[in-house]
């Protein structure tokens, strides 16, 4: 964007065309009590400011700060060429400070692109520290530049503190060890799962234990995250330091907020999610509509939205986890409380997930209620611990990217493949089923840095592919 003003004498008159929105259009009133309030003069003439290329359309509060920069050299009170190889981006306020606007590591790295230092907020200081070879200028207030323009800043890089640990370990979950087993299945091979079971039996404290599982984020996933939740609004912050996405939206959330959307579209949650976990509780409960427009992007680990002013792509490589009862009651296949639905009822609530979307759930996992003594005793013992699992899904990650110019079905014994083409034709699976149980197996070797897939990792893959609702 390039932001021109004309200051010519006539009717003191202030526009701004450019196809500028109600936020940008406001930017008048701002703009003009700012210069005053920082002890410039706004011209008593005629000012038209420009905002290029005109025929795209503008949205927020960030062209605030190059507005009042331009007027300001267009009236000679700013020297032009201090301002050369420098982009600018921020909102000011009716005092002329400089306020922080959503999407400051777009605006860095646009600035690191053309070879800009970027003159911006102080508080985004730590934000765009994330962009490499980056020059900021940090200002605070409008008046600062009478001094001539703030010290360039070399913000650093990524951030060198221990990411927090999860908020639920798997050591704090009593019982449930082969969920965990599958969370572990899950995070290693970015699989996606479902877990069934009555209310109360631990499915929602089982899936929030996933994203502590997963590994720091890379530098590049780093910049990834942090920057969707930059445009989004949302604080980056996490991202950076390396904390791997956890959303987990209410099943109210529309089409829109689930894959995006709005005017100016916006990043949904699928993109939020992105590099992390993204949680789907009570799944069944979710509109049908919002449920069938997760199907491309969790297949394509991407987002297009098309719209009649153009197309936007947002990244969506998430691990999807849901959760929900087996019917309506909740309690169908449940040993101690019957249940009070009828047959009809139960696979109508089963199908509401949808064929095609629970054809892409590479692993499905019955929850059940544990004992009350074990959950009450003191001290209780769990197999699994939340760094042990994370050190193997590392380990496997790492093995996995060794090996990753390999095709999967070379990998397979020849019992192996017997036992998969088996199991294929009895549960009469799709092709997109057959490959992603081979995934699970894979990742079951993977685990066990096996070069080859056994026949014990396809049962295994088998035994968590089975619908298994009731």
């Amino acid at each position: 964007m390039e932001v021109q003003a004309d200051v010519s004498p006539g009717l003191p008159v202030f526009g701004i065309v450019g196809l500028a929105d109600v936020a940008v259009q406001e930017a008048r009133d701002r703009v003009r009590a700012a210069l005053r309030a920082a002890g410039y003069e706004f011209p008593n003439a005629r000012v038209i400011v420009n905002l290029a290329p005109a025929p795209l359309r503008k949205h927020g509060t960030g062209f605030d700060l190059p507005i009042a920069l331009s007027i300001l050299c267009a009236t000679g009170q700013l020297p032009r060429q201090a301002f050369d190889s420098v982009a600018a981006v921020g909102e000011l306020g009716l005092d002329a400070r400089v306020r922080e606007v959503p999407g400051m590591l777009a605006h860095a790295i646009g600035a690191v692109s053309r070879g800009d230092h970027l003159l911006g907020p102080a508080d985004s200081a730590e934000v765009v520290g994330a962009v490499p070879g980056l020059g900021f200028r940090a200002l605070e207030h409008l008046s600062i530049l009478r001094a001539g323009l703030p010290e360039l800043l070399q913000p650093q890089v990524g951030s060198d503190e221990r990411a927090p640990d999860p908020p639920v370990r798997l050591e704090d979950i009593a019982g449930h060890e082969s969920a965990k087993r599958c969370l572990e299945i899950a995070a290693a091979g970015g699989h996606h799962i479902l877990l069934t079971g009555p209310p109360g039996s631990g499915k929602t404290l089982l899936a929030r234990a996933l994203a502590g599982l997963l590994p720091p984020l890379t530098e590049r996933e780093r910049l990834e995250s942090a920057l969707i939740h930059s445009v989004a609004g949302l604080d980056p912050r996490p991202s950076i330091d390396g904390v791997r996405p956890f959303r987990a939206p209410h099943h109210s959330c529309t089409v829109a907020g689930l894959v995006g959307g709005g005017t100016p579209p916006r990043p949904g949650e699928i993109s939020l999610a992105h590099n992390g976990v993204l949680f789907l509780d009570e799944v069944a409960e979710f509109a049908p509509g919002a449920l069938q427009a997760l199907r491309q992007p969790i297949e394509e680990g991407m987002v297009t939205l098309v719209r009649a002013n153009g197309a936007v792509r947002y990244p969506g490589r998430v691990t999807l986890a849901a959760a929900m009862n087996p019917c309506p009651c909740g309690y169908d296949g449940d040993p101690q409380r019957a249940c009070t639905c009828t047959e009809g009822a139960v696979r109508r609530y089963q199908a509401r997930l949808g064929g095609p979307l629970f054809d892409r759930m590479d692993m499905t996992i019955r929850v059940d209620r544990i004992d009350p003594s074990l959950l009450l005793a003191d001290g209780f013992e769990s197999c699994a611990s939340t760094n042990d699992a994370r050190a193997r899904v590392t380990r496997a990650w790492e093995f996995a990217s060794s090996r990753r110019s390999r095709s999967l079905r070379s990998t397979l014994t020849p019992e192996a493949r017997a036992a998969l083409e088996a199991a294929a034709r009895n549960a009469r699976l799709s092709g997109r089923g057959v490959t992603r149980l081979l995934r699970v197996a894979r990742t079951l070797a993977d685990l066990e840095c096996a070069d080859r897939i056994q026949q014990a990792h396809v049962v295994e893959a088998i035994a968590y592919r089975s619908w298994d609702a009731a």
